[in-house]
Formats: C-alpha cells, structure tokens, sequence
C-alpha cells in the first residue's frame, strides 16, 4: 500500500472511532399516544437518568492510557505531513511511555475505554401509525423505489445508542513501540502500515436501548405507586400505555412476540390488570411485571452490543 492511500485510511480511521458521541439528540413526533403529560414528562426523566448514568460511566477512563492515545492521534496527524518524523518520534516515545506506567500498575489492562458517548433519538408515535408506515415502506420497497422508503424508515427509531471505544492494551502499545521502531529506521510506510493495523484493533461496541421499554417501566413503576382502591381507573390508564408502549417497542423491531421475555410481560401486564379489580392484592405481581421488563433491557442490550 503506498503511502497516500495509507495517510488516507489513518484519517478515515481515526474520524470513524467515535461517530456517535457528537450525535446530536432528537425527538420525532408523529402522533398522540396513551402516555398523558404527566406520563411523559415522568418517563423523560427515566430516560434522562439513564442517559446521565451512562455518561458518568462514560468518564471513567484510565488517564495514562486516554493521554497515550492522544498522543498516538497528534503523532498520526504529524506524519501526514512532510518532515515531521522526528516529532511524532518524539509523541509515540511519550505515548508508548504512558502505557508502559498503566502496564506496570494494572499488568492485567485488556480492553480499556478511552472514548465513548450517548445519542438519543425519541419517536412518539401510536402501535396503529407505525403499522401503516410500515405497509407504506414495503409497498415503496416492491415497487423499487429503494431511496423513499430509507427517507420513511429513518425516523422510525425510538432508542438511546451507547457507543464505548476500547484500547486493547494486550496488544496496542507493543504496535506503537514497532511504529516507533520503524520510522526511526527511516521506514515511515512499515510505520504507517502498523500505526493502521493497530488502529482497526480498536474495539467499539454500541448497545442499543428501547426507549419504548424505558418508559413501560417508568409507567409500571409510577402504576404500582398507587393506592389499588382508590387508583383503578388511574392504575388502568398507567397500564394501557405501558402496553402501547410495549406494542410500539416490538412493531419497530426492538423486541420478537415469539420471545418469552415479551410474552412474561404481556402476561403480566393483563394479570395485573385483571387483579386491579379483584380482591387480590397485587403489589407482588407489579414487582414481577417490573423486573420482566428489566429482564427484556437487560436481553435487548445484549443482543445489540
């Protein structure tokens, strides 16, 4: 590979590492559901919590290896240029110092986050809207017309996307060292080839959270705070939106009816409501329909890292 083309695939490299973390938010509103204001603004804050918790998890990088890293890019950048060699000598060394202290204090180091972020793309919508859309997608799609059916479908998205860049430190530093090696030879293709094959050994996982689920449990939890004599009707309202909710999670594909995960909480959801006007006291069952749904988050974001 000459050297131009490998200049070229560092840039594209190191631009595509973290794409989502200057995503911006979005909210898409298409129709008016169950969920009153109060329900929504209640469940804005579910999602709003989570997206904080992730971004102070987000933070918890190791310093030494961030600032290696860093000094990795500014290196990189360096040698797309002419005569620049001995100064990203000069960064790599520092960079390949860093490590080397992280190494001596954790020996165990593996993969280590050094970037990551949080985008959030909100869909309100209704079970019977995103049925028809869906109908208008497949109808363009037989008749080819491929380019209007992606303009329909990239709305339809209602989720929080978890991007998390990891360094893999059993093998990164030993490539830095070898990139360094290999222009202090004068051999600055052999480093930029390195430098390029270490970068695609970064690991970036993405996990992907329903925010249609997010707000099934914020309107559970807000449904079992109530007082079940007095609340009924209050109790089924809560309910029949968490069920929307559910519905919508399932129609935009980010959870199977076939899975026993989603068949626990439909079942649930109808037992408990069917428990709300009986005699039955039902604080357990909301306890059970509560953790069915941290069940499905849990399985949703595993399935999507």
């Amino acid at each position: 590979m000459k050297t131009k083309q490998l200049i070229n695939s560092l840039l594209i490299g190191t631009l595509m590492i973290a794409p989502f973390v200057q995503a911006a938010n979005t909210t898409t509103e298409k129709a008016t559901n169950l969920m009153g204001k109060a329900q929504t603004e209640k469940s804005d804050q579910a999602v709003k919590q989570l997206e904080n918790e992730q971004n102070s998890l987000l933070k918890t990088v190791n310093q030494g290896v961030l600032e290696g890293y860093s000094k990795v890019l500014a290196a990189t950048e360096l040698l797309t240029k002419k005569g620049k060699e001995k100064e990203a000598i000069s960064l790599l060394q520092a960079a390949s110092g860093k490590f080397d202290v992280a190494l001596a204090a954790n020996p165990s180091l593996n993969l280590v986050p050094i970037d990551g972020g949080v985008s959030i793309s909100a869909l309100i919508t209704t079970p019977k809207l995103v049925k028809e859309e869906t109908d208008i997608v497949v109808d363009l799609l037989k008749k080819h017309k491929v380019q209007a059916a992606r303009a329909m479908i990239e709305p339809m998205k209602d989720e929080m996307v978890i991007v998390n860049v990891y360094l893999p430190m059993g093998t990164y530093p030993d490539a830095i060292k070898l990139a360094t090696k290999a222009l202090v030879e004068g051999k600055k293709e052999d480093a930029l080839l390195t430098l390029d094959t270490a970068l695609s050994t970064i690991v970036m996982e993405e996990t992907i959270v329903p925010l249609a689920i997010i707000r099934t449990e914020s309107l559970l939890i807000e449904a079992s705070a109530l007082d079940k004599n007095k609340d009924k009707a209050k109790a089924h309202e809560l309910l029949d939106a968490a069920q929307e909710q559910l519905e919508i999670a399932t129609l935009l594909g980010y959870t199977d009816k076939d899975s026993k995960a989603y068949e626990d909480m439909k079942n649930q959801i109808k037992a408990v409501k069917k428990e709300i006007d009986g005699k039955n006291v039902v604080e357990k069952m909301y306890d059970k329909a509560k953790t069915s749904i941290k069940n499905l988050i849990h399985k949703e974001k595993t399935s999507n890292n």
